[in-house]
């Protein structure tokens, strides 16, 4: 389970951007909940997105984009119950700023669907590369 549990996180993760998977947001379960460990007094996107609200979230932050994003994966680590991703992405963004972000994801699983995800990112560079 833990190859089968690696494979899907890579699929999740890899569909955060506009070159992933049109299917990957199956991974996650139906109640899942995504939660992006920041202060929401200094980060405007924090604290925890039901499925849908999180699917509607990443639709919107594609379509700000006049390029998309590129999600790469450089680290997976995985076990019957959790998995743990490291990522990068890259993007234009519609200001003229190119955003170059690092990501950790501590993921749960049961049944091959995420049910948990905890998104630890650098806000600060993403907060830089978004102001004007």
């Amino acid at each position: 389970m833990s190859d089968q549990n690696k494979a899907a996180v890579t699929q999740l993760v890899e569909g955060l951007g506009t070159n992933g998977s049109p299917g990957a947001f199956d991974v996650l379960h139906d109640d899942a909940i995504w939660t992006v460990m920041a202060d929401a007094d200094t980060f405007p996107v924090s604290g925890d997105m039901p499925k849908l609200a999180f699917i509607e979230h990443m639709r919107g932050f594609h379509e700000s984009l006049p390029n998309g994003i590129h999600v790469s994966v450089t680290s997976v680590i995985a076990d019957e119950a959790n998995a743990s991703v490291e990522a990068t992405s890259n993007a234009l963004l519609a200001n003229g700023n190119t955003f170059n972000q690092v990501y950790h994801f501590a993921f749960e699983l049961k049944g091959g669907k995420v049910v948990r995800a905890r998104e630890y990112i650098d806000t600060a560079r993403a907060l830089s590369a978004f102001s004007q």
